[in-house]
């Protein structure tokens, strides 16, 4: 006998990613938010997790930053890596071809921009 296997996750959907957006802008005031990786690059399973860069100044250690962040998003049953960085890190980073934050900026999904 099979044995089905219940699904764990919740679908990514453009209706999800728009939540998570909404959360994050009401929780943090960011500039910009980019998703990056598989699913930018549309190359997603179901077991991808969701990668997220999260734009914003804050005076906070870059390791402390996403805390208010995660726990807007506590109860959303998709693995997400959110990495917070300043303006001024993405500028400096941008120095850097292979560094990640330059691969995010140059090849991901801008989902949300503060309006100027």
């Amino acid at each position: 006998m099979a044995h089905r296997v219940e699904p764990i996750y919740q679908e990514v959907t453009n209706e999800f990613i728009a939540e998570v957006v909404r959360r994050i802008v009401d929780v943090a005031d960011p500039d910009r938010i980019i998703l990056f990786g598989s699913r930018a690059r549309g190359e997603a399973s179901y077991w991808s997790d969701l990668d997220i860069l999260v734009i914003k100044d804050s005076d906070v250690p870059r390791w402390e930053r996403s805390g208010d962040i995660r726990y807007a998003l506590r109860n959303i049953m998709v693995p997400m890596d959110i990495i917070v960085y300043t303006p001024e890190e993405v500028y400096d980073w941008s120095q850097v071809e292979e560094a990640f934050v330059t691969t995010a900026v140059r090849e991901g999904k801008v989902l949300y921009e503060k309006p100027t």
